[in-house]
């Protein structure tokens, strides 16, 4: 790879820098940063679920669609500073390591990205460790607040609105895990469709590439 700074911006110990004297935690690029505990994150949920009753899945999505545009922006403007190269003038192999250090450094969990599914006009995601996959509505299962944030961030880099559909979740015993698709609207309708269906993501991921 070219000679640019190491890929591990956001896993790397010296990405947290902690003022004592005002109580604050900042990244190495300045940006104020807030630590939220998996209690934090239950009363959290509990309280949109108090509030808003069955429509608590789609607010923890709009609330994760709004973090993953902002996340997008940050990571790109911080990520270009910090380097002196615009993100967009990278390599796809650096890309690809740069979201998975972002994902994880944050405590967003593991994520994996086919760009190859890219060509054919979607993005197939597994997503390991979520902070949020035993956080959720009561008798809902369903990764909401990620399935935005997938949908908000990747928006920021396409030209297209983009939306994300989860098509397997662990909880429910999918051997392929908690994953999504992330596609433009019709392509995502269609996805919803055949997740209705019961069809698994792999099958899902196979239709599309063939364009069936």
């Amino acid at each position: 790879m070219e000679a640019l700074r190491p890929l591990n911006y956001f896993t790397s110990p010296a990405f947290l820098k902690t003022d004592l004297k005002a109580g604050v935690l900042r990244s190495r690029g300045g940006t104020r940063l807030v630590g939220i505990s998996e209690d934090f994150l239950r009363g959290f949920v509990s309280a949109c679920e108090h509030e808003t009753g069955p429509a608590a899945p789609l607010v923890l999505r709009r609330c994760g669609e709004f973090f993953g545009r902002r996340l997008a922006r940050r990571f790109e403007a911080e990520l270009g500073q910090h380097a002196g190269v615009s993100l967009r003038d990278r390599s796809m192999a650096e890309f690809d390591v740069l979201v998975r250090d972002l994902w994880a450094g944050c405590g967003l969990g593991q994520l994996e990205v086919d760009w190859d599914s890219g060509q054919h006009g979607f993005l197939a995601i597994r997503l390991r460790d979520s902070p949020m996959q035993d956080i959720g509505p009561s008798g809902h299962v369903g990764d909401d607040m990620f399935a935005g944030s997938l949908c908000g961030f990747f928006s920021g880099f396409c030209d297209a609105e983009m939306r994300s559909v989860q098509t397997g979740d662990l909880r429910l015993g999918d051997r392929e895990g908690t994953t999504f698709i992330v596609a433009a609207t019709e392509v995502a309708r269609r996805v919803e469709g055949m997740r209705a269906n019961k069809q698994a993501h792999s099958a899902i991921v196979a239709t599309l590439t063939a364009g069936a």
